[in-house]
């Protein structure tokens, strides 16, 4: 086959990670119109205008490779330099050159390549592309979570969707567990402050699922849409009963989850007797929770004084814009449950989708604008900008 080396450069890599345009690797590009039968070859001209056709419409997916890699490290740069071998009716592609070293960035490239409809100019021809990616400096802001990997040891699965590694803020970590029907985690000890936010893992099973959390101080009977704050030292044991569960955990202080993102829950197994005796987890029914302004505040310091972080839900209606302000001293995580909108930090518009989880550091401009009913766990760290909502709604 007859080689054409392109010089040109994808710019795969804005300051923050991409929504992505498509499904990665699906070829879900438009096809280009179908080979005519014993046509002439083609020439240069058309074979540089399908690789420019190409280039245009794989940037996006491109991008989207490197944000499903980001959702474990943001500090991933460098360039690939990908061969495609493309026949009329496949596509094999291998890496010549890398200088990102990270296998999920490539690996994700080369399924793209060869699963891309090539137009038929380039059929019987060997090509390279480049691509060149750049590391935000400040880390992460909004992740999409369904680009997030789980990770399973026995009964227990967990996803990390922020830590210090993708997002760059060791403040907080926020992480999904599943616990399936009958299972629990086993007593373990929270080395760090934890808030478990209760969710069924499939919706119409909500009613039916029952959480008990187990600690030397007593048994909590929980149910789907409810709160539970374990302080730092306290024992628990959290079992799911009547339905899987699907559970939201904020950590505080935040670090670098590698014992979680290995499947491993990052608490350490505990064991009677336990002295002295480690604190107790406290529960907040969302029942028992009242609307202020556009939160329910499930924790805050007016509630727990010793807690280390707030807990809200927030709902913001459609065309709702939260102008821009800065958080002194606290973090803010949101997983976002519904709707849509544009999170903008620094001035950087980011689009926000209901599978967005985010971060925003401490003494960081930001604003909001939702371009549809927004509903969305809302955590602070250390608690304080809470207490606003408290007085918007007096």
């Amino acid at each position: 086959m007859r080689a054409v080396l392109l010089l040109g450069v994808l710019a795969a890599c804005p300051a923050r990670a991409p929504e992505p345009a498509a499904p990665v690797g699906t070829g879900s590009a438009p096809a280009p119109a179908p080979a005519v039968i014993d046509a002439a070859p083609a020439s240069q001209e058309e074979q540089l205008a399908a690789i420019q056709q190409a280039m245009n419409q794989l940037d996006e997916a491109a991008q989207a490779c490197w944000a499903r890699a980001a959702t474990e490290r943001f500090d991933i740069e460098g360039e690939v330099v990908a061969t495609i071998d493309i026949a009329a009716t496949a596509a094999a592609a291998t890496i010549a050159h890398d200088t990102t070293r990270n296998p999920k960035l490539t690996s994700c490239l080369t399924r793209l390549l060869g699963a891309y409809r090539w137009a038929p100019p380039l059929h019987g021809q060997t090509i390279q592309l480049p691509f060149k990616f750049r590391a935000p400096a400040d880390g992460q802001n909004v992740i999409d979570r369904e680009l997030v990997d789980w990770a399973k040891q026995g009964n227990v699965g967990i996803a990390v969707e922020l830590d210090e590694n993708n997002s760059g803020n060791g403040a907080a970590s926020l992480y999904e567990v599943a616990i399936g029907q009958g299972t629990s985690t086993g007593l373990r000890k929270a080395e760090r402050a934890e808030l478990w936010y209760l969710r069924a893992a499939k919706p119409d099973e909500t009613a039916a699922l029952k959480v008990t959390v187990t600690s030397p101080s007593g048994t909590l009977a929980a149910g789907a849409g409810d709160m539970v704050f374990v302080p730092a030292g306290a024992v628990r044991d959290v079992t799911a009963q009547g339905a899987d569960l699907r559970a939201v955990v904020a950590i505080v202080p935040g670090g670098r989850e590698g014992t979680a993102r290995s499947g491993a829950l990052p608490t350490p197994p505990a064991s009677p007797p336990l002295k002295p005796a480690p604190p107790a987890p406290v529960l907040v029914r969302a029942e028992s929770v009242a609307q202020t302004g556009p939160a329910k505040i499930f924790l805050d310091a007016t509630k727990l004084k010793t807690t280390p972080l707030a807990a809200s839900l927030l709902t913001l209606p459609e065309g709702a814009q939260v102008a821009e302000h800065v958080h002194a001293k606290e973090t803010e995580l949101l997983f976002v449950l519904a709707g849509s909108g544009t999170m903008t930090v620094n001035g950087v518009a980011l689009a926000v989708t209901p599978t967005s989880v985010i971060q925003i550091p401490a003494n960081t401009k930001h604003a909001f604008t939702a371009a549809r009913e927004v509903h969305a766990l809302q955590i602070y760290t250390p608690a304080g900008p809470e207490q606003r909502f408290k007085k918007a709604s007096k």
